[in-house]
């Protein structure tokens, strides 16, 4: 406790720590049987790597097995104190770029499971006002987020993890509705969703099956519009043209009815294109007053509707209709 109390803040002591080898037994000490052990251990580790300037104790924290102690520790403990440093530590490290592909490939799953699906209420049957009041305050899941928020800036590989990973989109655009639905726009969990599903909405059309591509020329029929040759307007969420009847009529979409070749129930990764998710998001850009969020928000609308993928032209579609 008092080495955690001395690293609070002490770029200088915090970097003596790490060179006298202090992170390694930090790290074994997070086994140790005692609880109030535990909780001190992970709050030495979380002052000794924060900061970017602490790069390097986080790949110690890294090299000395710390993340696997660490998710033991989440896994076994009921300790909402020790919870909430562990996963602050994870936040921590995930800020570091050398770090981040480890957590993805060790914690991911762990992370998913045992904090986002549960705390987010998304296999629950009903959101109650007791879960409601656990979910807006919950520590624990605003530290996660925030770790995956980081994880899923770290390039094409970690992205098609995380969109990969059961429930996971599911619980944090299960997030997103609730709070919309209860009027809770500018809270950090909000933003470290949206910040993540915006990333995760990053280059879809280029990384995700072939099969799910489609040129130009079918986007147009898709939306029963002109030929682009003719005289049209046009804005950022793409073009406005006069409907006409084509060999493609059956699968246009104009905002409105079911949408032709996409499920009524998406999960998973195809949660992130369905159409549904404009709504929400627009709301937020309506009602948010925090920036990160504002700018989350419109950039995963950006990221959609940006292309020649059928998706983009659903999402542009949706866009006007709201």
């Amino acid at each position: 406790a008092y080495l955690q109390h001395l690293c609070f803040g002490d770029n200088r002591i915090k970097s003596e720590v790490g060179r006298l080898g202090g992170i390694k037994h930090l790290v074994d000490l997070l086994d140790h049987k005692v609880v109030e052990v535990q909780r001190n251990s992970c709050g030495a580790l979380r002052n000794l790597v924060y900061g970017k300037a602490m790069d390097d104790n986080k790949i110690a924290v890294r090299n000395a097995g710390g993340i696997p102690a660490l998710l033991r520790l989440l896994r076994k403990s009921v300790d909402a104190e020790v919870r909430e440093t562990v996963t602050g530590v994870l936040w921590n490290l995930s800020s570091c770029d050398a770090v981040k592909m480890t957590i993805i490939r060790d914690a991911l799953s762990t992370l998913t499971n045992t904090v986002i699906i549960p705390h987010s209420g998304w296999c629950s049957s009903t959101f109650d006002d007791d879960h409601k009041l656990k979910f807006h305050s919950s520590l624990v899941l605003r530290n996660t987020t925030g770790c995956l928020r980081n994880l899923s800036s770290a390039g094409e590989e970690a992205r098609k993890q995380m969109r990969t990973c059961e429930g996971l989109v599911d619980s944090l655009l299960h997030v997103i509705k609730a709070c919309v639905n209860t009027s809770d726009f500018d809270s950090k969990i909000v933003e470290n969703c949206i910040c993540t599903l915006r990333n995760l909405s990053y280059r879809l059309e280029l990384e995700m099956l072939p099969s799910r591509l489609m040129g130009g020329q079918e986007v147009d029929g898709l939306l029963g519009s002109e030929s682009p040759s003719k005289e049209m307007d046009s804005s950022c969420w793409g073009r406005k043209k006069k409907k006409k009847k084509n060999s493609l009529q059956e699968d246009s979409w104009d905002g409105v009815g079911p949408i032709p070749g996409i499920s009524k129930s998406p999960k998973g990764a195809e949660m992130l294109w369905h159409p549904s998710v404009v709504k929400p998001y627009l709301t937020l850009l309506a009602e948010s007053s925090n920036p990160a969020t504002l700018e989350g928000s419109a950039g995963s609308l950006q990221n959609l509707s940006a292309g020649n993928w059928k998706f983009a032209a659903y999402i542009r579609a949706a866009v006007r209709k709201e």
